[in-house]
């Protein structure tokens, strides 16, 4: 991911934008463990829907992300 970050800002923002994406990332996997861990203590149903529902969202940023570039490059 610091690769798509390098490519996304400018060159005199990159140790800030490298900062706050590593904040989220971090935050964001912890908190999604500690979901993952409480719906575990009930059963493991929840943790295989919540997973996939999540990985499944993931796309729609993913694809965005891959549109943005390929509409960037073609300009060029």
């Amino acid at each position: 991911m610091n690769a798509a970050v390098a490519t996304m800002v400018p060159a005199h923002a990159r140790a800030r934008a490298y900062g706050y994406f590593t904040a989220i990332y971090g935050t964001a996997w912890f908190l999604g463990s500690v979901l993952l861990g409480a719906l575990y203590e009930r059963s493991l149903v929840p943790v295989a829907i919540v997973s996939t529902a999540a990985q499944l969202a993931a796309l729609i940023p993913l694809f965005g992300a891959m549109r943005a570039i390929h509409a960037s490059t073609a300009e060029r």
